[in-house]
């Protein structure tokens, strides 16, 4: 469910089709995410959850499922 939204949003943002985008596709290297990508990208999933995700934790975002994990252990706990 996460991914789906996720995949949703890197589609939207980035304009990437959502059949390139995997759980281990890279966000600098394959799908060439720019700080202003990300930043968007946390912001519609901050509030789409209601959830607070810190820079210290976005920074050690490297592929796309650094991000869906980070967002369950949100949800979750």
């Amino acid at each position: 469910m996460i991914f789906e939204k996720l995949k949703s949003l890197i589609n939207r943002i980035m304009d990437i089709p959502k059949d390139e985008i995997l759980l281990e596709s890279h966000l600098y290297d394959e799908l060439d995410a720019d700080s202003l990508d990300i930043s968007q990208i946390i912001l519609a999933l901050e509030n789409t959850y209601k959830i607070d995700i810190e820079n210290d934790d976005i920074a050690s975002f490297q592929v796309v499922e650094d991000i869906v994990n980070h967002v369950e252990s949100k949800i979750e706990g």
